[in-house]
């Protein structure tokens, strides 16, 4: 996978295939598998992915501020809600508040649990064209058919989750900047099968190489043993147990520093869509919840909540068509040169995108990010549609 320091909600690998770039090209690989024929086939190095996920970041980061909610579901952690200061009376375990960002999904805290460790990739040629280039990557066991090792597992299949291993020169395990995404899972039986483009598989070691570094060789062929032989899988699951920290005016002393008193809570949802909750003290015995209503009698001065929210996944486990075309073109009017070189598809796709409005028309004048390009336009009129079917936390 094409990855990053920045983080984001579009995978790189979906921005280069929506802008029809080579997957090997776009993680730096060629060669006789993947050869250099004309048309948009530069080879991307780390510097290059590494500006494009700051750039998608901050599309969609424009994008959720106009609409309220992000494009798609993400852990908010450690969110602060005021409290004390909006007037709210002495019976505020009744108080209804809101989150920050609509579309909640669930209020906790994230928890990776591991499946399986090492699994094995198997790689194929699928499509037998002249090259044959191993473009399918293969993880576990699909019914009447043994390409790896079988790997058991419960989990929803949208919640399935790939990482490089530390092995092979992740930082951490389970490290969101490297995960590996987007993936087609498929539960059968509790029997986990798993495909995904085979390029997104490079040894991380392979992309430290760059143009700046090593000018005569940061290219690389196609070649499996470029590729990682095993990766690691986890199950992501959300603690629901207490995702709320209810924070009091605490003290201070000359040795120690201030600090609030504190207790944990429920989130009692009165709205997911528009994130109304609640917040009900509790404590955990590791069974149930225990009410603690007694514990403390004052107005808290505000409340610190966990929870993931983001507009649905749809049914295949992938972001709004809509919403990923409008990251899509809003990042193409933030991109500074073409997103690869000068070539045929994604630079007519870019330069499309960056082509100013003229006349400026009034639906174009009323964009609130003062670009005035074509992909801006098309963004905002995405956004626009999703706001009046949608009604929740409408600009932030």
């Amino acid at each position: 996978m094409a990855r990053a320091e920045t983080v984001t909600l579009l995978s790189l690998d979906t921005y280069a295939a929506l802008m029809r770039i080579h997957p090997s090209h776009f993680n730096q690989l060629a060669g006789p598998k993947a050869p250099q024929t004309g048309g948009c086939d530069d080879i991307w190095d780390q510097d290059d992915r590494e500006e494009l996920a700051r750039t998608i970041a901050e599309a969609e980061e424009l994008i959720a501020n106009e609409l309220g909610f992000w494009p798609s579901p993400k852990f908010i952690t450690d969110e602060e809600i005021q409290f004390g200061l909006m007037g709210v009376r002495s019976d505020w375990q009744n108080a209804e508040v809101d989150t920050n960002w609509a579309h909640v999904q669930v209020y906790g805290v994230e928890v990776l649990t591991l499946i399986q460790a090492d699994a094995s990739v198997v790689y194929t040629d699928d499509d037998n064209d002249k090259h044959g280039r191993e473009e399918l990557a293969t993880i576990g066991e699909k019914t009447g058919e043994l390409y790896g090792q079988p790997i058991t597992s419960d989990c929803d299949e949208c919640e399935v989750a790939v990482f490089f291993r530390v092995a092979d020169g992740a930082e951490d395990a389970a490290d969101p900047r490297w995960e590996i995404k987007p993936l087609k899972v498929d539960v059968d039986a509790g029997v986990l099968y798993i495909t995904a483009e085979s390029s997104m598989f490079v040894k991380p070691s392979l992309w430290k190489t760059t143009k700046v570094d090593d000018p005569d060789d940061w290219k690389h062929p196609f070649d499996t043993d470029n590729l990682v032989q095993f990766v690691d899988l986890y199950c992501r699951t959300v603690d629901m147990r207490t995702p709320v920290t209810v924070k009091w005016d605490g003290v201070c002393s000359c040795t120690s520093p201030c600090s609030h008193y504190t207790q944990l809570a429920c989130a009692y949802v009165t709205d997911w869509k528009r994130g109304f909750f609640v917040p009900r003290l509790a404590t955990w015995n590791g069974t149930t919840h225990v009410d603690a209503y007694a514990d403390y009698t004052g107005v808290p001065e505000s409340l610190v909540v966990n929870y993931r929210a983001g507009y649905p996944l749809d049914k295949y486990c992938t972001m709004n068509r809509l919403l990923e075309r409008a990251i899509v073109k809003l990042t193409n009017v933030l991109l500074p040169e073409p997103p690869c070189g000068y070539c045929d598809a994604a630079q007519t796709r870019w330069k499309s995108d960056r082509a100013n409005i003229d006349p400026l028309t009034p639906e174009a004048a009323s964009m609130p990010w003062a670009m005035y390009q074509q992909g801006a336009l098309e963004a905002w009129r995405i956004v626009k549609r999703l706001k009046m079917g949608q009604g929740g936390k409408l600009g932030r």
